[in-house]
């Protein structure tokens, strides 16, 4: 697929996620056997643009790699300070701050007592005119035999895109095996949609626990789930959630 602006589709209500449900049931993906392709040897690196993102993507994932007691490895690569940059309610300095606690007490939830987190301190909203940083970063980081997921490179979002982008790239050129996450194309694609490569999709079911891990992790996350100010609502709105409450997580393998 070539680049294309997605961004101005992730505003208004998107998709909603019992449509979704409905046809991912139709759908009938494959199934990813962590067995097969995560064994509790291997490391799990997750590759967030924004503090929330790793649980979007693949909270359930963490939480269950955790629960067999498999290494986790965080990549934060910006603080996801510009989200409220329409909203006099905080500085981005104090949101800065604000979401990296939220960060570490929503993979406390998913059973890291002690995250490995690696900050990288991009600018929020800026990484596709930093690539190279976040190139050089993750090659020094990561091994050949870690599992890597990071957000998908057409997800609608520039950091996601970026970090999409270059995760891949690298992982091809290191042998690291890979998976792309969806988070926003479920906000602005249709079932069916041309745009999204829907033979690549693979599914991990969750148990409960792991889906209640998630979603305790991603309640703490109050700075994106709280409206930013009377007139601007929430940036995680009431479809996301549900969505996070989904009994399997997806990827494009």
């Amino acid at each position: 697929m070539g680049a294309i602006d997605l961004s101005p589709l992730i505003c208004g209500a998107g998709t909603d996620e019992l449509t979704w449900r409905r046809w991912l049931a139709r759908l009938r993906c494959h199934e990813l056997s962590m067995r097969d392709w995560l064994p509790a040897s291997a490391r799990l690196v997750v590759v967030a643009p924004h503090p929330d993102d790793e649980i979007l993507a693949s909270g359930g994932l963490i939480a269950m790699h955790a629960a067999q007691g498999g290494q986790v490895q965080i990549v934060a690569v910006t603080d996801g300070e510009a989200s409220h940059d329409e909203s006099p309610s905080y500085r981005r300095e104090v949101l800065a701050a604000v979401r990296r606690q939220e960060r570490w007490a929503g993979l406390a939830h998913l059973g890291l007592s002690s995250p490995a987190v690696v900050s990288l301190g991009l600018e929020d909203g800026e990484v596709h005119a930093l690539t190279e940083v976040l190139r050089e970063n993750l090659a020094a980081l990561l091994h050949r035999d870690d599992v890597v997921v990071s957000t998908w490179e057409h997800d609608g979002h520039p950091d996601h895109d970026a970090v999409g982008h270059i995760t891949r790239e690298i992982c091809a050129s290191m042998g690291c095996a890979h998976l792309a996450a969806p988070v926003w194309m479920w906000h602005w694609a249709k079932p069916d949609d041309p745009r999204v490569p829907w033979r690549r999709l693979r599914s991990v079911p969750l148990n409960a626990d792991d889906s209640a891990r998630k979603q305790a992790a991603l309640a703490v996350h109050q700075s994106q789930l709280s409206p930013r100010s009377h007139e601007l609502g929430a940036v995680l709105g009431e479809q996301i959630v549900k969505r996070a409450g989904w009994r399997s997580e997806y990827y494009f393998a």
